[in-house]
């Protein structure tokens, strides 16, 4: 009888672990797993960040020695993980930037924040209230963003002429990258005015983004909500004074 138990249990620990990163057992696993998935991610990975929440938990790896870094997060609950990318700018189709209006010239990852939220909801039965509180703590802790933009006029206009990078992409003028955080920023300071806000911004300067948290939820016990995502970001080449 202890044969046949004993049997059952590691059927279905096998048939878990080979779920689509449903019940992982550790972040290292949750990492291959989402390696094999998105094989344009560096797998020269290093732990640069945790936060610890009791029985929740938030890890950023990133491969340290490559500029252009993509990244990948790890959430933990009660011993129970689920890994998700988290891609540079080049990746348009992930982030699926609002005002982007140059293509995608690398490989599409298939996939989105958003999408890759909603799947850390369901893999680790998340309730609204640790959801909130993972989202929360991922953008202040770990991605260290700035709220209250709406204040803050002069930090997306100095942030145009402070970042630069020169990829594959071709070089944007700059006054395009005006236009589009100057558009941003009026749209954010328009929603301040509104007297019930559902939208919260938060802008990763580290990264070039602003996300736009959306709670599309009506009625109690309801757990909808959206992520919108803009590039702030300008490719851009450094200039000699």
């Amino acid at each position: 009888m202890k044969n046949i138990i004993l049997s059952l249990i590691l059927i279905v620990f096998c048939s878990c672990q080979k779920e689509n990163n449903n019940c992982f057992n550790s972040a290292e696993k949750s990492i291959e797993s989402t390696l094999e998935n998105f094989p344009m991610i560096n797998n020269k990975l290093q732990k640069i960040r945790e936060v610890n929440l009791d029985s929740l938990s938030i890890k950023l790896y990133r491969n340290p020695h490559n500029n252009v870094y993509d990244e990948i997060i790890v959430f933990e609950k009660k011993k129970k993980f689920y890994a998700i990318p988290f891609f540079s700018n080049m990746y348009f189709d992930y982030w699926n930037f609002k005002n982007e209006t140059q293509k995608q010239l690398y490989p599409k990852t298939n996939s989105s924040f958003e999408k890759q939220l909603n799947l850390l909801i369901e893999k680790l039965e998340l309730t609204p209230p640790e959801f909130d509180l993972l989202f929360q703590e991922l953008m202040s802790s770990v991605l260290h963003t700035e709220i209250n933009l709406y204040l803050k006029p002069k930090l997306f206009e100095n942030y145009v002429y402070l970042t630069w990078r020169v990829d594959k992409y071709k070089t944007e003028e700059s006054e395009e990258c005006i236009k589009r955080t100057t558009a941003l920023f009026d749209k954010i300071l328009n929603d301040s005015k509104k007297t019930f806000q559902d939208n919260r911004y938060y802008l990763d300067s580290e990264n070039g983004r602003v996300y736009e948290f959306i709670n599309d939820s009506r009625k109690r016990n309801e757990f909808k909500f959206r992520i919108e995502v803009y590039r702030i970001e300008c490719f851009g080449s450094r200039l000699n004074m």
